[in-house]
This record gives structure tokens, sequence and C-alpha cells, in this order.
């Protein structure tokens, strides 16, 4: 039965082929919904789970969160180091981590910060930086370019790849991190007494000032800041909310009212893919019911030598759920084949995805579109086993 059916599809293959395409566009565009829309929530809310305020300068909420969480977007402006170390000194704080960005390698984003920003993250080889002018490169910057621990790379001043080039400071890359899955993966980070040395030297046209660098002068972009408790999240609020030079925020609250908006594209997306869907239900069954018209001479053949409905309805159910298994294969590779394609491109807006990465509810997706790609032909068949009276 299994070989005839397969030879049956050979003689028919056009149309079966019609029938694959249509699955593959339903499942394919069901899949990409879903799972773009779970990667980037995760990582929002992956994201803005270590740190409950950042202070930066007045602006935009919006732009100062995806700035310092994702790394996109220009900085508001500067506010004084001071900040970091009125925050260490108030006993309110666990962690204030100085946040400075404005450089770039290659357009992927220079961060200047402390190495306590890196915690937790696994190191794919190195160390984590410990003086100015010492580089810790994201897993994406290292498999682009070649880098390794030991390598000198030159940094250039704004975020676009044709900024001046700091090229009497190259940088050394002393580690590489693993690869994260986020915004990290694509950034390169090292002290913010690099970022001020730099800009001191574009300034004055001197030598590095090392003192300098160590001495804690200099302005940043933001502070990251993960408070004791409630009561300590509440005053840093009240203290620093009130001082109109400063814009404080809570990352959690800001990045889930974007979340909210990717919600709502979601639901949109969703609606769409249910349209698909009935759509592709409707082109199946008149596919399979054209293929039951044609094979009238061939189901009349059969049942002339003595075979009942009953295998002829298992011959057309196995010839529709290899159709179906080779289409919802395709549909899964296409779909992440997808991700892959627009990886590079949504990185740019601090969105990280990963092609490899399949959710249980995939798989319910599949299985759900196979159903409604066998359905029409068991349907068809078992009607005309009825009407003939020959199941057997």
């Amino acid at each position: 039965m299994f070989r005839f059916a397969l030879k049956s599809m050979a003689i028919r293959r056009v149309k079966l082929i019609m029938t694959a395409l249509s699955i593959v566009i339903t499942a394919g565009v069901a899949l990409l919904a879903y799972n773009i829309s779970t990667q980037v929530s995760e990582g929002i809310v992956n994201t803005a789970a270590k740190f409950d305020i950042i202070i930066g300068p007045s602006g935009s909420a919006t732009q100062l969160a995806m700035n310092t969480m994702f790394f996109t977007d220009k900085p508001l402006g500067t506010i004084p180091y001071s900040v970091v170390d009125e925050l260490n000194a108030s006993g309110l704080v666990n962690e204030a981590i100085p946040f400075s960005m404005g450089d770039s390698y290659n357009a992927a984003p220079i961060v200047g910060t402390d190495a306590a920003l890196l915690a937790g993250k696994a190191l794919k080889a190195g160390e984590l930086f410990d003086e100015a002018l010492e580089a810790v490169v994201g897993f994406d910057v290292a498999r682009e370019y070649g880098l390794a621990p030991g390598d000198s790379i030159v940094t250039s001043h704004g975020l676009s790849a044709d900024g001046a080039a700091h090229a009497e400071h190259p940088l050394t890359v002393v580690g590489v991190l693993a690869r994260t899955n986020t915004a990290y993966d694509g950034a390169v980070f090292t002290p913010v007494g690099t970022i001020w040395a730099l800009h001191d030297h574009e300034e004055e046209e001197e030598e590095v000032d090392e003192d300098h660098v160590e001495s804690g002068a200099g302005e940043i972009c933001a502070v990251l800041v993960r408070s004791t408790g409630f009561s300590a999240y509440s005053q840093l609020m009240s203290v620093y909310g009130d001082r109109a030079e400063y814009l404080v925020i809570n990352p959690n609250t800001v990045l889930r009212e974007v979340m909210d908006n990717v919600d709502l594209s979601r639901r949109i997306v969703y609606i769409l893919c249910a349209v698909i869907l009935v759509m592709n239900l409707f082109v199946v069954s008149v596919i399979a019911l054209l293929n039951m018209y044609d094979s009238r001479k061939e189901i009349a053949l059969m049942r002339l030598i003595g075979i009942g409905m009953g295998k002829i309805n298992r011959l057309y159910l196995i010839q529709n759920a290899l159709t179906g298994a080779a289409a919802m294969a395709l549909s899964l590779g296409l779909s992440h084949l997808c991700l892959l394609g627009i990886r590079r491109f949504v990185a740019s807006m601090g969105i990280v995805l990963n092609a490899g990465r399949v959710y249980p509810l995939e798989w319910a997706i599949l299985a759900a579109v196979f159903l409604l790609s066998i359905l029409p032909t068991a349907i068809c068949t078992r009607a005309m086993a009825k009407k003939d009276g020959l199941e057997g």
C-alpha cells in the first residue's frame, strides 16, 4: 500500500506540490509570527529584570530605556559621573553602574561601563576588562571580525562606521562573551574611563592621561541602578525625579509599554494567520476534491479488482499524510531560515533573534495544520465509502 501510494503521488505530483505549497505558506507564516513575537517579548522582559531604576538626562523615557537596555538610538545627553558616587554613598543601592555610549567599532556600539554590567554572562575566551583601553567584545562582533583576546581594535567617533577613527589609541581585546542571544552579542564593552580618555585626546590633542582616567572625573550617559528594596526604590525615584535635569525611569514599566505595542501587533498578525489558515483549508479542500474527481477511473479500477473503499481511503490518507509531513518539515525549516535572514536587520533595533529556538507551541501549530491538511481527504473518502456501502 505504501509503495503504491508513492507511485500514485509521483503521477499526481503537480497537484500535490500545490497542496504542499499552500500548507507551507500557512504553517510558515504562523510559525514565524509566533516565534518572533515570543522572542521579542521574552527579550524585553529578561532585559528589564536586572535593574529597577535608570537615571539619565531629561528627555524621552523610551529612548533612555532602549539606549541603555538594547544599545540602540542615540543617548539623550550626559550627566555627571558624581551621580554614581552619590548613589553608592547613599546606602540605598546594591549596584550603580555607569553607562556611556557614543563611539563604535564598525558600527557595533562601544559601551563604556563597569565590569559589573557583564556579571552573570559567560565568557567564551579571555577575561573581563580591568583597565582603560581594554575591551570585551560580544559574540557576534568577535565572530564577524575574527577577534580574539590579544587583538587590537580601532574605534571611531559616533555610532556609524564612517566616524573619525581613534587610531592613536586602539583598544586591546581581553575577552569575548559567549553567545547570549541578546543585544550584548553585538556590542563592545570597555571601562568608562576609556571613553573619557579617547574624547579628552580628541578635544585637547594630547596623550591619554591615565591619572585623569582613574580619577572618576567626567560625564556619562546614564546610571543603571539596582536598589536595595522597595523603600529605597521609592526614595531614589523621589529624590532624583524631583530634579529637572534628570530623567528617572523604571525600565520594566517603560519596556512593558513598548511590549504592549508588540502584543497589539502580535494579535493583528495572529488574526491574519487565522484568515490565511481558513483560506488554506478551503484551498486544500478544493484540491482534495479535484484529486478525488480526477482519480475516479483509478478508484473504479481498484474497486473492480476487489479493493474496498476502506483501503482506498487509507491509500489517499497516506498520500496526504506524506505530503503534509513533508510540508511541515519544510515550513519549520523555512521559518527558521527566515529568522536567520532577518536576524541582522532586527539586531540594529536592539532585537536579537535566536534562529535555532523552537518553542513547544510551534510543534502544536505544525500538528494542527497537519491535521487540517488531511481532514478534507478523510471526510471525502469516508463519505464515498458510506455512500457506496463499501467500507471494507
